[in-house]
This record gives C-alpha cells, sequence and structure tokens, in this order.
C-alpha cells in the first residue's frame, strides 16, 4: 500500500489490501473474456464477488444496511483497485452509491427505503445515471446553460410525476433496478426547474433501446438510449421538492462522478504499467535488459511520474471533499474546478501511458495477449463522459473566476 501514502489509515489499508487480492484472483486474469461476455455471466459472477465483500454496500445509507467507509480517499482507493482490473466493472460497481446521493443529500428516505435498501443486501444491483439526450451532448453538464436545454419533462399530475422523453448513453440503461433521471419541470425556469427523478425497472412507459456497439468497456458498462412515454412515479419519488435543491445535487453528483473518474482511468495505467514493466525486464538488446537503456527508462520514468501525480491528485482532492468547513460542498465551483481537474490529468496520463506502453512493447502490445490494447480502448470513453475533457477545462477555469453569464 506505499503508493496510497498516508492518505489511508490502517483499515483503509485494509479494505484497499482486500479488493487488490480480489482482482488480482477474479478479475485479472480473465480481462479479455469480458470484452466477450455478451450474457454477461462472467461479469455478474465477478460483480457478485464484490458485493460479497461488501463494496456495493460502501457509500449507500447506513439506515438500510450501508457501510460508510473510514475516509473518502479509501473508496477512491477502491475504485483504483477494481479499474486495475476493469474500469466498466469499477462504473458498474459504483453507481448505486452515485445514484443514491441526491436522496441522501436531501434526506428522502421512501427513496432510499423504496428503491435502495436492496442494494445492501447480497444479490448483485445495477444502477443507471441518466443526463445526456442526443439532441444537446453535453450540454446539460454545462453550468452555464444552467439546466435550460434539458428536453426530458416532468409533469405534477396529482400525487405522481409523468415523465416524457429520452436520454442518450446512459451507464446501466435496460440492466439497472433503479434509474436517476435528470428532467426539468419547464426549461425557462432553468435552475428551479431541474428535477432529479427517481424511476424503479419495469414501470409502465420505460423501455430501451439497442446496446451500443462501443470500442471499449463492450459488455462491463452497458450503454443504451432510454425512452419514457408518460412513465408515472410518486411525487416523493424526486430527490427534493425545495426549488433549487435538485440543481445543486446535479452539479453536486457532477463533481462526485468527475473525482470518481480519476481513480478508474489511474487504474487502467497502473495496469499498463506493471505489464510493461514487467516485459522491458525480459526482453534484451545490447547485451542488457530494455529498461537498463536510457531511452526505455525515460518513457517508464515519465509514465511513474504521471501516474503517481495523477494518483496524488485524485486523492487530495477526495481529501478536500471530505472537509466541507474548509473547501465547501462539492457543487461550489471551487471543488467542481477541482474534481474535474483531477479527472482531466487522470486520464490525459492514462492514454500517454496507454501509448508509451504500446510504443515500449511494440508489436505485442498491439495483440490482445498483451492487454495494453483493451486499456487503450477502456480509457479513452473515461476521458469522453461528463461533459468530456473541453467543457471540463472551462469548469476548471471557472473554479478560479465567477462565471460571467452571457447576454
Amino acid at each position: 500500500m506505499k503508493e496510497y501514502g498516508e492518505f489511508l489509515s490502517e483499515e483503509g489499508k485494509m479494505m484497499v489490501s482486500t479488493v487488490r487480492e480480489f482482482a488480482n484472483r477474479e478479475i485479472m486474469p480473465v480481462r479479455q473474456q469480458l470484452d466477450e461476455d455478451k450474457e454477461r455471466e462472467l461479469i455478474h459472477h465477478i460483480a457478485q464477488g464484490l458485493v460479497r465483500i461488501g463494496v456495493q454496500r460502501v457509500g449507500l445509507p447506513t439506515s438500510v444496511g450501508g457501510l460508510r467507509p473510514d475516509s473518502l480517499t479509501t473508496m477512491g482507493a477502491v475504485y483504483e483497485e477494481i479499474a486495475r482490473g476493469d474500469s466498466g466493472i469499477a462504473m458498474t460497481i459504483s453507481v448505486p452509491s452515485w445514484t443514491c446521493g441526491p436522496a441522501m443529500r436531501s434526506h428522502n428516505e421512501r427513496v432510499i427505503n423504496d428503491l435502495y435498501a436492496r442494494f445492501c443486501e447480497d444479490e448483485v444491483c445495477e444502477a443507471c445515471m441518466a443526463m445526456t439526450e442526443a439532441g444537446g451532448g453535453c450540454n446539460i453538464e454545462s453550468a452555464a446553460n444552467e439546466g435550460r436545454t434539458i428536453q426530458t419533462i416532468a409533469r405534477l399530475e396529482g400525487d405522481e410525476w409523468v415523465i416524457n422523453g429520452s436520454k442518450h448513453f446512459p451507464s446501466g440503461a435496460g440492466v439497472g433496478e433503479v434509474y436517476l433521471l435528470t428532467c426539468t419541470t419547464d426549461p425557462q425556469l432553468g435552475i428551479e426547474g431541474v428535477a432529479l427523478i427517481y424511476i424503479p425497472a419495469g414501470v409502465s412507459g420505460l423501455s430501451f433501446g439497442k446496446p451500443e456497439n462501443k470500442m471499449g468497456m463492450r459488455y462491463t458498462d452497458v450503454n443504451a438510449d432510454i425512452f419514457l412515454d408518460n412513465v408515472r412515479v410518486p411525487k416523493e419519488y424526486r430527490a427534493s421538492l425545495e426549488p433549487g435543491k435538485d440543481y445543486e445535487s446535479f452539479r453536486n453528483f457532477l463533481s462526485w462522478g468527475r473525482l470518481g473518474s480519476a481513480p478508474f482511468a489511474v487504474g487502467n495505467a497502473q495496469a499498463v504499467f506493471d505489464i510493461v514493466l514487467d516485459f522491458t525486464a525480459n526482453r534484451f538488446y545490447g547485451g542488457k535488459q530494455v529498461r537498463q537503456h536510457s531511452l526505455q527508462a525515460a518513457m517508464l520514468a515519465d509514465m511513474a511520474i504521471g501516474i503517481e501525480s495523477a494518483r496524488f491528485y485524485y486523492l487530495t482532492v477526495y481529501q478536500m471533499f471530505g472537509n466541507r468547513k474548509v473547501y465547501g460542498a462539492p457543487h461550489t465551483d471551487f471543488l467542481t474546478s477541482k474534481a474535474t481537474a483531477a479527472k482531466i490529468y487522470a486520464t490525459d496520463v492514462a492514454i500517454n501511458v496507454c501509448n508509451k506502453g504500446m510504443q515500449l512493447t511494440g508489436s505485442y502490445g498491439y495483440m490482445k495477449e498483451y492487454n495494453i490494447e483493451k486499456y487503450l480502448r477502456d480509457c479513452k470513453v473515461i476521458q469522453l463522459w461528463e461533459g468530456g475533457a473541453e467543457l471540463g477545462r472551462i469548469d476548471v477555469a471557472s473554479g478560479y473566476y465567477p462565471m460571467v453569464p452571457s447576454a
């Protein structure tokens, strides 16, 4: 656990060590098989193993059996260790606590008890966070738009929300037990119109498109369109009825999601570095190991510097998230900036490490047997989701100066 330095307590180190051993034993040997597991039987088996060691319960409300980690840095390190095997599985196992966040923040016991108690039992349960829409790309994630571009409409009729619209690319679509949708009661209301509404699987009017045929995380993270045709859910399934609170919670979970993406990317990069370190130790030219030559040693050094700095960056921001008195809430411009920067830097590092790794292993790195190509495919989408690197950089800059509303 030396790589996590003083960021982890003894309790945290024990938990991370348990997850690392699990990843080494259960995920690493079958990394390539996961990309062919269309029926998701192997994926389910691995996720079930993570449920058995308590990972699915981490971050969920203790009132329904959830586990509170000893620190937020422990959560980040756990996700990195899972992603070192497969970042799609890390995504799948982390989404339940992420989606539950707005309900926890608003003390919505109805949602917690009705929809999230099952995630603290002994079976794998998946969840889905649905933000993006086909016509707008990352517009919804842009703070400058203040929710005015959302086209999924929620209308209150009596004691029920009636929802119409569609969502594009969400993780967990069609396989989730619970769906958290970013909607609006009226786009003209901006922030006050934003509504975060929970939908249980199987309700009338909820349907899905065909799963996307993707470059990476092919079956570990299922993406598909969601269609809502007069979907009805209880009034209490909105995260909060307090004006503007759902928008705050939206910015909150967006910030959390970006920060949580950083350890996924670092896990990918660490896995590639380990592969290349071993490869260059067992290949020779000029009478010595490849890694003993100055050119290759310099490339390895750059990889290591990137990985360790990205890791310490995300762990530092997790610590900030855990100290509200000093740093404020995750939805603030300041912490959104820090979380987004951690994600951008980690994904840039991961892609650079994959590219350098492939250069150092030559044609071997291009072959599936060596797994580098898998991590290159997987880590690219981490860079793209939640607004991408370009919108993300706007949010990073906004942490250093106030946003000026457009005329």
